[in-house]
């Protein structure tokens, strides 16, 4: 059954995550030791299944469950949470990571802990390898020597308030290859967006402002450089480092961003409602500023679409989730999230880029775009226009309506 649209509400027993675990980790503040592993083990639910035993070198139990347990092979997905308000989810296979999770404006480590003490310095601080990755299997600083690309925060410095926070996100295994005029231009430019996102609602609640939080998940995506035929496309980018290990540039970088404040506060933690969203591709190019020049809003996507070729769900327990039994429906929340941006793209002037025919050319999101509601039912579209037009305001607001910022020139 869809999920009632009366409110979108998470509370800190549930995952609000990409990836339960994940999301789990970062939202237990006062919770016993973290999910997240950086040895390859999986951290889950079964310990029958994925204990670790102690075994001698060579020799297999006879247990079918323990023959099983030492005869997996590690996950290419290593997680780690360096601090309170970053979690790394680094793919081993790619050297990127699979996404980053920060979360900015909270009372206690957010832009009103800011005002307490001067901001720290980016000064003297260094790139480093994460060492709790093998070697073979990390990125490291030599991969980018001489490659022509900047090592690319995907959760930027200037997003932490304390020095050890700045530190941390130094991590290789926060980092993509990006290309010097993108990395300082375009997308410093939405991590600028993002933050005053943060420092705007922090203004706008004032006293009542406790609790309220923006969350950030953001990566790398390789998308199709172009089509060869019907229904088949080509993929092509390219990779630094030294055989066999090497580091893949991606071709485009999503950032998902959700405003979120408590409505309760009880023994499982504070209970949060969703308050503004946005999900934003931008293609990993470094474009004439005099021409090809992008927009905010020409970045935004569906969620729906996002998902489907990041392959994760993005804050489940907001926006809702397949797993919690409503088969191959969309959940409501997502639905209302897509309509919201299809609404923000419609009324965009302008708006060449996304109009074109979603032939999917390299450094362009076309693969994203949407193809006139397909994939949504007339009945559900109907559904979804009375949420969004009805005598009652939609469940929550998308983070380009109404902000000009998202109309400016990145």
């Amino acid at each position: 059954m869809p999920s009632s649209p009366a409110m979108a509400v998470v509370t800190h027993s549930a995952a609000l995550c990409v990836g339960a675990a994940a999301m789990t980790v970062l939202l237990h503040r006062h919770s016993s030791p973290p999910l997240a592993t950086t040895d390859g083990s999986t951290a889950a639910a079964n310990d029958d299944v994925i204990s670790q035993k102690e075994t001698k070198q060579g020799i297999i139990p006879n247990s079918h469950s323990d023959c099983f347990n030492n005869m997996l092979p590690t996950l290419p997905i290593r997680l780690s949470q360096p601090n309170d308000n970053l979690l790394i989810a680094f793919d081993t296979r790619n050297r990127n990571p699979t996404f980053v999770m920060e979360r900015i404006n909270n009372k206690k480590h957010g832009v009103a802990a800011a005002t307490e003490q001067e901001a720290p310095s980016r000064k003297n601080k260094r790139f480093f390898e994460d060492k709790a990755i093998p070697e073979h299997h990390r990125s490291r600083n030599h991969h980018y020597r001489n490659s022509g690309y900047d090592r690319g925060h995907l959760a930027p410095a200037a997003d932490f308030k304390t020095d050890s926070e700045v530190q941390d996100s130094f991590s290789l295994s926060n980092i993509s290859p990006q290309l010097p005029r993108f990395n300082r231009t375009m997308w410093l430019r939405v991590e600028e967006f993002v933050r005053s996102v943060a420092e705007h609602e922090e203004k706008v609640k004032g006293d009542s402002s406790e609790g309220v939080e923006t969350w950030v998940v953001t990566g790398p995506l390789w998308l199709p450089s172009s089509t060869v035929g019907k229904d088949k496309f080509q993929y092509s980018y390219e990779a630094i480092g030294h055989p066999p290990s090497l580091i893949h540039v991606p071709t485009h970088f999503f950032k998902v961003v959700v405003v979120v404040s408590p409505i309760a506060n009880d023994e499982s933690g504070p209970t949060f409602q969703l308050k503004k969203f946005a999900a934003f591709v931008l293609p990993h190019s470094e474009s004439d500023e005099k021409s090809n020049r992008l927009r905010l809003v020409d970045c935004i996507v569906r969620l729906t679409d996002l998902e489907a070729v990041a392959g994760f769900e993005f804050f489940p327990a907001l926006l809702g989730s397949h797993i919690d039994g409503s088969g191959d429906d969309i959940p409501l929340h997502k639905e209302v999230a897509d309509a919201l941006t299809d609404d923000i793209r419609a009324h965009a002037k302008n708006n060449q880029l996304l109009l074109e025919d979603g032939n999917a050319k390299h450094g362009e999101t076309g693969i994203l775009l949407p193809q006139n509601g397909a994939g949504i039912s007339k009945r559900r579209q109907k559904k979804i226009k009375q949420l969004l037009r009805g005598d009652s305001p939609p469940l929550f607001q998308h983070l380009c309506t109404k902000n000009n910022a998202c109309f400016k020139y990145l």
